[in-house]
Order: C-alpha cells, then sequence, then structure tokens
C-alpha cells in the first residue's frame, strides 16, 4: 500500500510539474519545424574564432518556439482553469529557448559543431531555462520533482527527436 501511494505521488508530481513544462517543450520543438534563414547571432564570430551561436539558431524559429509555447500554455491554462499557466506560459516559453540558446553557445565554445552532440546538454538545456524561468516566476520545486521532471523531459525528449528524424525533420537523432 504504501508503495502503491508513492508510486501514485511520483506520477502526480510529474504530471503536474509536466503540463508546466509542455509549452517548454512545444517552443524547444518547434524551431525544428520553422527553420528560419536570419541567424540570432547575425554572424558574429568571437575572438576564438568560432561563431556565437551558428546559423541552426534563428529569429524566425524563436519567434515561432515563443508563439508556439504561449499558444500550447493558453490552451493548457483554459483546459485546466489554471490561469497562471496562461499567464506564466510566455515566460516559460522564453526560458526554454533561452536554455537551447545557452546550450548552442556553451557547444559552439567547446568545438562542437551545429547538429553535433553533447550527451544531456542537448536534451536538458531548454530545462534548465524553463526551470529557472518558473523559479523567477515563484514556482516552488522541490529537488525531487525537479530531478523526476527532469527524467521525464530527457525521455520524451529522446523519443521526439527520434521521430522527427525518422520523419525527416531532423538531420540527425538527438
Amino acid at each position: 500500500m504504501a508503495l502503491e501511494l508513492a508510486v501514485d505521488m511520483v506520477v502526480d508530481n510529474i504530471v503536474e510539474a509536466l503540463i508546466l513544462m509542455l509549452p517548454a517543450m512545444i517552443a524547444n520543438a518547434t524551431p525544428v519545424v520553422a527553420g528560419g534563414r536570419i541567424p540570432i547571432d547575425m554572424g558574429i564570430i568571437l575572438p576564438d574564432g568560432k561563431r556565437l551561436l551558428g546559423d541552426g539558431k534563428t529569429v524566425e524559429g524563436f519567434l515561432a518556439g515563443f508563439a508556439a509555447g504561449s499558444a500550447v500554455g493558453l490552451a493548457s491554462a483554459l483546459t485546466t482553469g489554471n490561469t497562471l499557466l496562461a499567464l506564466h506560459s510566455p515566460i516559460i516559453a522564453i526560458g526554454a529557448l533561452t536554455g537551447d540558446i545557452a546550450g548552442s553557445f556553451v557547444k559552439r565554445r567547446l568545438g562542437i559543431d551545429r547538429g553535433g552532440p553533447a550527451p544531456l546538454l542537448d536534451q536538458l538545456d531548454f530545462y534548465i531555462g524553463a526551470l529557472t524561468a518558473s523559479i523567477a516566476l515563484g514556482y516552488t520545486w522541490s529537488p525531487i520533482v525537479a530531478v523526476e521532471a527532469a527524467v521525464a523531459v530527457l525521455l520524451l525528449h529522446i523519443a521526439a527527436n527520434a521521430a522527427a528524424y525518422l520523419l525527416g525533420l531532423k538531420k540527425v537523432p538527438w
């Protein structure tokens, strides 16, 4: 009985966290589909000789991710009755997109080319950005729930990237 209650609590925590993170996950996935031609870094090359971000991070992708994440948050808010979610989703979407951009910056500094693998960074950079944004908005995450959500997001991200690769939407499966 105690084990069943513990499992129910973990599942409830993950579902609640994923509802909050859904705008982030959609915001992170949308630029892959939206694409774009205007690089956010405008081609800036840093003193290390490497691009600031690279061609994969575009203005159009950022705007599409922001719009999609915000819209999904609004739809979730209407479905769940959580009005704060509608207000917070745009910030969480920006947090996710900013986290992804930060991950790209780190990859360039490490000498990892666009599309090159960076295990965990590739899957969790947007989550860390969204988590940071949600904390800034006043959400309180217990460390256990944050880790449970990270594992769920990691698994969902791996599955979504594999599907996008198989559908020809991505050139690499990560």
